[in-house]
């Protein structure tokens, strides 16, 4: 009798073992673009992973959205889904989901290569109260992308340093007069998001002598704000857009167009846009990419040297997942040397890794991605308060109304400056 429970104790045992180190799953979640530049990443790093861990598998979960549409997805995804152990995330959402407790410190200092590839202020950005939130995958710069041969065809010349706003100003007016439909293409509407703020916007107030965060507190109103606003204005103010047109360029989708008329060389004659570009003009002309499209830096307003603005994108774990363990060691494989040279190589994005940038084949890959690394000398980063994300809308809401014609520059300056007054509070804003 006494062998047989010992019989079925040892069954039980075994089972609970076998159950045990059975298979396991860890869930990583990404957006895809249309270049599936994401999704040769992560097909990388997952059988990279698997052959290292062989008792676990990734499973994939790919979201195939603009970036306004996904940062929404992630804030929901982040307060109710339980299964998601890795997600990749916009880096400018990371304090605020710190603040709202929905992401897990990372244990970084277990892991060499954070000490000794990643930058001193690329570590201090993904850090909030000596605690790192997030992992960089890529980081960026912003700038004026022409068309060679429409800037011949206007008459203007090239090689093109425009060196005051006016420049650039100038320039539009000469495609608009050479029958260029396009004569500046840039993201202005709240259905594209975060780009409208940081592509278009704060790579004109941060050429100016203003900001709109100082000291901890919002700028709610300063003279730089507007005149930010007005250089918008005037674009709307020249008609060189029609509606039709104007539609197109302020859709949420309009990146998919754009990836089109851009190498074509018919339509759009100046991009402000980030380095990524580079890899989809390098795609799409692969023989003479460099003939048809340059890039120069972005001027401040009255001259005196250039500006930019840096972000990029991160992997964090989620404070629901129930595999942080795991979902590091992905994160570790996702972030070495091969997989993020493999990643820039697809996207075009500037490497955070020290080894990455210094790579021969990091650098003949992309003379757009080499030249606008050094906009790094000159860049901006957004505000690293909770509330950036809300005032973030605030300004794309702006941006729309004068592009569009809706309302004039200080209208809309003075509007902006009553609502950010409310969302943040008394004592936590700035009149300048």
């Amino acid at each position: 009798m006494f062998k047989k429970v010992m019989l079925v104790v040892l069954l039980v045992v075994l089972s609970i073992t076998i159950l045990a180190g059975g298979v396991k799953t860890i869930t990583v979640a990404y957006k895809e673009q249309g270049n599936n530049a994401n999704t040769k990443w992560m097909e990388g790093a997952k059988a990279e992973f698997e052959r290292l861990y062989p008792d676990v598998k990734v499973k994939l979960v790919k979201a195939l959205s603009n970036e306004g549409d996904y940062n929404s997805k992630t804030a929901l995804l982040l307060l109710t889904d339980t299964t998601i152990d890795v997600m990749l995330v916009d880096s400018f959402l990371v304090p605020a989901f710190v603040a709202a407790g929905n992401l897990s410190a990372i244990p970084v200092d277990q892991w060499c290569d954070w000490n000794t590839q990643f930058s001193g202020n690329i570590k201090e950005g993904m850090s909030i109260n000596g605690k790192v939130y997030a992992v960089p995958i890529s980081t960026d710069t912003r700038g004026l992308f022409y068309n060679v041969p429409l800037f011949k065809k206007a008459g203007i010349p090239v090689p093109w340093k425009p060196r005051t706003w006016n420049d650039i100003l100038d320039a539009v007016k000469k495609l608009h007069k050479a029958g260029v439909k396009y004569p500046i293409w840039l993201n202005g509407s709240k259905a594209q998001g975060e780009a409208t703020t940081m592509q278009t916007f704060e790579m004109l107030i941060s050429g100016t002598r203003d900001w709109i965060y100082e000291d901890g507190k919002w700028v709610v109103k300063s003279k730089g704000f507007t005149d930010s606003l007005k250089f918008i204005q005037a674009l709307y103010d020249m008609g060189i857009y029609d509606n039709t047109e104007l539609a197109l360029m302020l859709d949420a989708n309009s990146w998919r167009i754009l990836n089109k008329k851009m190498p074509e060389s018919k339509e759009v004659g100046i991009l402000l846009d980030g380095n990524w570009k580079g890899a989809d003009w390098i795609r799409a002309r692969p023989n003479d990419y460099y003939d048809v499209i340059k890039v120069t830096p972005m001027p401040k307003q009255y001259g005196g040297g250039y500006t930019s603005m840096s972000g990029g994108w991160t992997l964090a774990i989620p404070a629901l997942s129930r595999k942080k363990d795991l979902a590091f060691e992905f994160i570790k494989i996702a972030c070495n040397k091969n997989n993020l040279l493999a990643y820039s190589t697809y996207s075009g994005d500037m490497s955070p890794r020290k080894d990455v940038a210094e790579d021969k084949r990091y650098k003949d890959a992309n003379i757009y991605r080499y030249e606008m690394s050094s906009y790094t000398e000159f860049t901006h980063f957004r505000p690293g308060d909770p509330l950036y994300p809300n005032v973030s809308v605030e300004i794309q809401s702006a941006v729309e109304a004068v592009i569009t014609g809706q309302k004039s520059a200080v209208e809309v300056a003075e509007e902006y400056s009553k609502n950010v007054k409310e969302m943040v509070g008394y004592g936590n804003w700035i009149e300048k």
